[in-house]
């Protein structure tokens, strides 16, 4: 509960500065507005709260109209935000220039009605760039689904299972935005693929666990050879962990949940699928990853695979398993010509080695929060393992 306070928290706090910023640019840039000032920051406030809000009755009362809501107001503070970032900084140019004028002893007063047309030329430019971009990554940007194609030495692989490949879908978070078409979009690549072995590393669904069924219905039907295989994430738990895992097992999509299974034993011992509970799994009542429990249900001596939907577990096992395969941070999923992301979350994207271990960390499949993805194409990755 502390974690969604948070996030509700701190939604309202972002959308409310930018929501300010721009109010405080509409004043200064049009001041035939500068009577009704305090209903322009009036109506700030007020906007800002929609999201937060909006959030809050998504987790007590989920539903397509209230998640509609939450996604509207999610859009539209990220336009805002894409847009107070730039006039941020132009203002602060602005008055930098302006303050060097100043101490210019021959210097000349900087014109106000010039200061109004810059701000407004800036804001006008800042607005509409960042509406693009926002739409662009709707319509297009969250389609653009690409394949990462992974090689990772398994030390102690058998020979035979050279080459054996694992397609890794992630953060799915099929829901009001992630339905029949993205679902299509993205396992037609799982299906180019042609792999051995599917898995789907957490956050199934969004926010509605009635969404589950569909997605394990279109898991179930893919054609593989050692079947498909899930973990939790901690959107799961948000809607209901103990519906999605139920929906994955009326399908035959098998939950690890602090499991583990032996993968072609008979190939000279094959290896060990590790699969552990979401990291925050415990303040909603779960279990919460345990390895050891996992490990215990394999042979010691094979090669471990673990799938955990965070990647920062990854510091809890690393010199222990062989490959980790995580998401959870979306690569970001709106990324302004730069990574911010990276800023906050050591393992973002990509791959990592550590103590003779490797990380992957799957940009995501679908999209939390605004429907739009920006500068972090959704993901399909096949993980080709190589004998060591």
């Amino acid at each position: 509960m502390t974690s969604r306070i948070l996030a509700v928290a701190l939604t309202f706090a972002v959308a409310l500065a930018a929501h300010l910023s721009l109010a405080r640019w509409l004043v200064r840039a049009v001041p035939a507005l500068a009577r009704y000032r305090r209903w322009a920051f009036a109506a700030a406030v007020t906007i800002s709260t929609i999201p937060a809000l909006a959030r809050c009755l998504l987790l007590a009362w989920p539903s397509d109209a209230v998640a509609t809501l939450a996604a509207a107001g999610l859009i539209e503070a990220t336009i805002v935000v894409g847009c107070a970032l730039p006039l941020g900084a132009m203002t602060l140019v602005l008055n930098l220039c302006a303050g060097v004028g100043r101490r210019r002893a021959r210097a000349e007063p900087a014109s106000p009605a010039r200061r109004q047309v810059l701000d407004r030329l800036g804001g006008v430019l800042a607005l509409g760039a960042s509406s693009a971009a926002i739409g662009w990554g709707m319509v297009r940007g969250r389609h653009a689904f690409e394949m990462e194609e992974v090689p990772v030495r398994i030390p102690g692989l058998p020979r035979a299972l050279d080459g054996y490949t694992i397609a890794q879908i992630s953060d799915i978070h099929v829901g009001v935005f992630v339905g029949d078409r993205e679902l299509a979009e993205g396992l037609s690549l799982v299906r180019v693929a042609r792999p051995d072995l599917v898995v789907a590393t957490g956050d199934l669904v969004d926010f509605d666990a009635r969404y589950a069924s569909r997605l394990a219905g279109a898991l179930g039907r893919l054609e593989t050879r050692d079947g498909v295989y899930a973990v939790l994430g901690n959107h799961d738990y948000y809607a209901d962990a103990g519906a999605v895992a139920a929906a994955m097992n009326r399908a035959g999509v098998r939950l690890l949940l602090n499991e583990g299974v032996a993968i072609r034993p008979d190939s000279s011992g094959g290896f060990a699928l590790l699969g552990v509970d979401d990291l925050w799994a415990s303040r909603h009542h779960g279990a919460g990853p345990r390895l050891e429990r996992a490990v215990a249900m394999v042979s010691p001596d094979a090669p471990r695979i673990l799938l955990a939907h965070q990647p920062a577990y990854f510091d809890v096992v690393a010199g222990r398993v062989a490959l980790q395969l995580s998401g959870h941070t979306h690569g970001g999923q709106i990324n302004p010509g730069f990574h911010p992301g990276e800023l906050f979350v050591r393992y973002f994207a990509g791959r990592y080695e550590r103590q003779g271990s490797t990380l992957w960390v799957n940009r995501g499949f679908g999209v939390a929060g605004p429907p739009t993805r920006i500068g972090t194409p959704p993901e399909v990755t096949k993980i080709v393992l190589v004998a060591a």
